[in-house]
């Protein structure tokens, strides 16, 4: 079977990871979920590794579930449906659990678990040709899927996430920027340099600084004050023992830009 994703690595050390099936909008099925989590872990062996950018090739970012994926759950019975869901939900855990910073490149539409997807990452770009989809209500579904009700919640609060997944809102760019879906937006023709240079930008930063922005957010919503501010002391000292702390402090002190080299 041919593979349904593809990742690379360039010179700055960041990753592209990429749907690769355009014949159906990239749509999602459990070879997918495989795949993603594979990647995923294969990012995150890697200590050189600086940022992971996904997104989907064609005209879609990802179109949500693959149709005969649905048909298969629909008749299987709930064991084997909520094996099939955790399944794709570890892909989720995945690519939400990277300490590296991660992009979603929406280059195109984003519906159903693409748009959960999308949503599981740091940052979100979006084409102004792209649309951002919960439409799980239209196929009869519950918004309850790969943590779309989370990561909305998150975003825009509980009251507006209900008003969302329930009526399967779809946004233009703007207005998912508006919503605070997305980072950045940009026209067609400039998306992929938007993109670039974004990840330019992440992939500038000290990478021990990044990595330990992402490990002191996760898990913050069960650790009290206390807590936090012990595991902040733990990240931040590993961060000042770095040679990238020295030479932050350093061009600071010279009054030009810092080359951080990852050590």
């Amino acid at each position: 079977m041919p593979d349904l994703l593809s990742l690379e690595c360039d010179e700055r050390g960041v990753y592209t990871l990429t749907f690769q099936r355009p014949e159906v909008r990239n749509a999602l099925n459990p070879q997918a979920f495989t795949e993603l989590i594979d990647a995923c872990t294969e990012v995150g062996n890697d200590a050189a590794a600086r940022a992971l950018v996904i997104t989907g090739s064609g005209v879609a970012f990802s179109a949500g579930g693959d149709f005969e994926a649905l048909q298969d759950l629909l008749e299987g019975d709930t064991a084997y449906v909520e094996a099939e869901l955790r399944h794709a939900n570890d892909g989720i855990v995945a690519l939400s659990g990277l300490d590296i910073p991660t992009v979603a490149a929406i280059n195109g539409d984003a519906f159903g678990g693409g748009a959960a997807v999308a949503l599981s990452t740091d940052f979100r770009i979006m084409s102004d040709q792209a649309r951002l989809g919960f439409v799980f209500a239209r196929l009869g579904l519950s918004g309850a899927d790969t943590g779309a009700t989370w990561w909305l919640t998150r975003l825009v609060g509980p009251v507006r996430a209900m008003e969302i997944v329930t009526l399967g809102a779809v946004f233009g760019s703007e207005e998912a920027r508006a919503e605070g879906l997305v980072t950045e937006t940009a026209t067609a023709e400039a998306f992929d340099g938007a993109v670039t240079a974004f990840s330019n930008r992440l992939a500038a930063l000290a990478p021990a600084a990044t990595r330990g922005n992402s490990q002191a957010l996760s898990g913050i919503e069960g650790r009290s004050l206390a807590e936090q501010l012990d595991h902040e002391a733990v990240i931040q000292a590993r961060a000042i023992a770095t040679a990238d702390f020295r030479e932050g402090l350093a061009a600071t002190r010279e009054k030009r830009k810092p080359v951080f080299e990852g050590n």
